[in-house]
C-alpha cells in the first residue's frame, strides 16, 4: 500500500500550486496549512489500513486479536510515507517528484533489514536503515501478528513434534532461551518448518531473515515512525517555505511622480503597479491626473462544446477584448 503514495505526489503537486498562490495572497499561512493536513491525513491513513486489512485477515485466517496491533503499526508506516510523498509533491516537475518518491521506496525496502543486516551495512550508507522506515514497520508488523500465537493456550500450528536439539534434523530452541528442547517436522522437508507458536515462528523465521525476532520492540518502532514522519512534514514546511519566498513580489509604487510635460497628462497603471494609499498618484489626482487604459483583454482557455477527448484542441475564448476608457 505504500507505493500508492505515488498518487499522492500526483495530487499533492496540482494542490501545491493552489497552496502557494493563496498563500502568497495572504489567504492563510503555511504552518495553518501544514498542520490542517495532517489532521486529516493520518485519520486517511488508518482508514487505508483498515481496509487493507481486514480482507486480508479474511482470506489468510489471521487471529483477529491481533488486528488492532497490526492496525496501530500498519497505519502508523503508511503516516510516514503519506508524509514523505507531501514533501516529493513539491518538485518543479510532477516526473521527478514520482521518480524521488518511488527511489524512496526502494530504497527503504533494501536497507529494511530483510536482505542485509544493518551491522553488515557500510557507512555512509547505514544511515538509510535508520531514517528510512521499512524496517521499522516490518519488525513490528510481523511480531504483531504472531508473537501469541498458540501461546496462551489456543491451538498453535499442527505438524510439529519434540526432539532432542542433538539430532539431526532437530531445531533448538536455544535462540528462545531454551537450549534443551527442539522440534521437527515428521513429513516436511527443514526448509518448510518454522514452529507451532508464534514466538519458535519468529526465531526460526529470524534466522534466515534477522529482522524478524520474538522480541518485543513495538514501543521503540512505533517511535521512529512517528520521528520520520514528523521530519518528513517538517522538512514539507521548510521547502514550502523556501518556495514561497522565491515567489515574485509585486512592485512598489514609485516615490515621486515623473513630471507632466504634454497635452495628454495620462498614466498607464499596469498590474505590476501596486498603490496603496496614501499614495502620490492619488494625492496628484487634484491636479487635473486623468488615469486611462487602452485595448486591454482577457482570454481564457475552454474545452471545445460536445467533449472530444484529448484529440481536440481548447479554444480561446475572451472575457474583455480591446476594451479602453
Amino acid at each position: 500500500c505504500a507505493i500508492l503514495g505515488l498518487a499522492a505526489v500526483f495530487v499533492g503537486h496540482a494542490e501545491a500550486q493552489i497552496v502557494r498562490r493563496e498563500v502568497t495572497d495572504g489567504m492563510y499561512g503555511q504552518l495553518a496549512y501544514g498542520m490542517a493536513t495532517a489532521v486529516y491525513q493520518v485519520p486517511m491513513m488508518f482508514l487505508v489500513a483498515i481496509c487493507g486489512l481486514v480482507p486480508l485477515y479474511a482470506v489468510a485466517a489471521w487471529p483477529w486479536e491481533s488486528l488492532p496491533t497490526v492496525w496501530l503499526v500498519f497505519g502508523t508506516f503508511l503516516v510516514a510515507f503519506e508524509m514523505a510523498a507531501q514533501l516529493f509533491s513539491l518538485d518543479g516537475k510532477v516526473l521527478f517528484g514520482l521518480l524521488n518518491f518511488q527511489n524512496l521506496w526502494f530504497t527503504s525496502f533494501i536497507f529494511s533489514g530483510i536482505f542485509v543486516t544493518r551491522e553488515d551495512v557500510i557507512w555512509p550508507l547505514r544511515i538509510f536503515t535508520y531514517i528510512l522506515p521499512f524496517g521499522w514497520g516490518t519488525r513490528s508488523f510481523f511480531w504483531a501478528l504472531f508473537h501469541d500465537w498458540g501461546v496462551d493456550g489456543s491451538d498453535g500450528f499442527s505438524g510439529t513434534a519434540p526432539c532432542d536439539p542433538g539430532l539431526p534434523g532437530c531445531f533448538s530452541d536455544a535462540v528462545r532461551g531454551s537450549p534443551d528442547t527442539g522440534f521437527f517436522c515428521p513429513g516436511l522437508p527443514a526448509v518448510e518448518c518454522w514452529g507451532d507458536v508464534g514466538p519458535r515462528i519468529l526465531d526460526s523465521i529470524g534466522s534466515v531473515y534477522r529482522i524478524l525476532t520474538s522480541e518485543n520492540t513495538l514501543a521503540a518502532d512505533l517511535g521512529y515512525l512517528v520521528a520520520i514522519a514528523a521530519a518528513f512534514k517538517a522538512l514539507y514546511l521548510l521547502r514550502l517555505a523556501s518556495l514561497l519566498r522565491l515567489r515574485a513580489v509585486p512592485r512598489r509604487p514609485p516615490a515621486a511622480l515623473p513630471p507632466l510635460d504634454g497635452p495628454q497628462r495620462q498614466t498607464l497603471l499596469t498590474v505590476n503597479d501596486v498603490v496603496a494609499p496614501p499614495s502620490p498618484l492619488l494625492a496628484a489626482a487634484g491636479r487635473g491626473l486623468r488615469f486611462a487604459f487602452s485595448d486591454c483583454s482577457f482570454a481564457i482557455q475552454v474545452r471545445p462544446a460536445g467533449g472530444g477527448g484529448c484529440a481536440r484542441k481548447s479554444e480561446t475564448r475572451y472575457l474583455l477584448r480591446d476594451v479602453s476608457a
